[in-house]
């Protein structure tokens, strides 16, 4: 059904700035990449610990610049864009890497007309005071993509600029792209994302009351509040997933759907907590969803004895994948 999330260590906390606040960097400068990091996804990966890996190696300090919103929302204004990872997530997920700065710049028709030029120099050169650039593959930047490949490679060795390029990462002959993630998420096909994304999909909520359904049934769970909306989510249905909180994490089954069962109720997440000793999330509190792989699509259920009955056989199943992680990982 999936495969075995190595979870990364906290190496040490990362410092998040926004363009409000000022870039007090070491002199000695720094080594960057620039980028959406939605999903923060293995391709992703391969940049950021480059940045690390060069850092540690010239004594610079490694920072990763993303952008709020994405891109494309502001470039193609009136679509929709559809999200892997809020900024909240995005800083989670990247600061496992050990890195030393992360710089969300808010990205507005006025900083989309800067051109490649005025990029590199007021924020590359004066704000970061930036020795190397990692920069993936057919990666561009700066008004009308102007700072594209030809761009990249005129620029080398300039403004004591160094540019690193980094290859795309494949998988199956495909390049790993968070336009293809999201397609799978959508979908319902967890497995194939979590194996593009290197690790389980992500989603950060508030633990919230629930209606007690759960308990009166014999399962009961922990509820979370709705996301943003433009934040992708899976199909309704049950998932294989872990819930994290401070120093705890939780294997257990997550719902997601509007309990059709019981005459719908708003879309929301629920969550059974497996071998529960007392702990938990305490209300109004954020916790760290982590969705393993897909169990199976929700569907309305005669009455809450067949319910009760499906539930049972569904712990039985992600209780086996979780074995089966647990075993490929020793």
């Amino acid at each position: 059904m999936g495969k075995p999330f190595t979870r990364l260590k906290y190496f040490y906390v990362m410092k998040l700035i926004t363009s409000n606040e000022r870039t007090v960097l070491p002199a000695a400068g720094s080594v960057v990449s620039v980028g959406n990091f939605d999903g923060v996804h293995r391709g992703h990966g391969l940049l950021i610990k480059d940045v690390v890996s060069i850092a540690k190696e010239k004594g610079l300090t490694s920072v990763i610049v993303t952008f709020e919103p994405h891109t494309r929302a502001v470039l193609t204004p009136g679509a929709d864009q559809p999200i892997l990872s809020t900024l909240e997530e995005k800083t989670v997920l990247i600061g496992l890497y050990g890195v030393d700065y992360l710089v969300c710049i808010p990205f507005t028709p006025e900083f989309a007309a800067l051109s490649a030029d005025e990029f590199v120099q007021r924020y590359l050169i004066e704000r970061f005071n930036a020795r190397h650039w990692v920069m993936g593959e057919g990666h561009t930047f700066g008004k009308n993509h102007g700072g594209n490949k030809n761009f990249s490679h005129e620029s080398k060795g300039k403004n004591d600029i160094y540019v690193v390029s980094t290859s795309s990462m494949h998988m199956h002959e495909r390049v790993i792209s968070s336009t293809e993630i999201r397609s799978c998420i959508v979908e319902g096909r967890i497995d194939d994302a979590v194996a593009m994304l290197g690790h389980p999909y992500l989603l950060i909520s508030r633990r919230i009351s629930g209606v007690k359904k759960g308990t009166q049934i014999g399962y009961p769970t922990i509820n979370f509040e709705s996301l943003p909306s433009n934040k992708v989510l899976p199909p309704p249905g049950i998932y294989a997933a872990e819930v994290e909180f401070e120093k705890h994490r939780w294997k257990g089954a997550l719902y997601f759907g509007d309990c059709p069962t019981f005459g719908n109720r708003d879309r929301h997440f629920e969550f059974h907590l497996f071998d529960y000793q007392g702990i938990e999330p305490p209300h109004g509190a954020k916790a760290f969803l982590w969705l393993h792989t897909k169990i199976r699509f929700d569907k309305a259920f005669t009455d809450a004895a067949q319910l009760s009955a499906s539930i049972k056989e569904d712990i039985a199943a992600i209780k086996y994948f979780f074995s089966q992680e647990k075993e490929q990982c020793q």
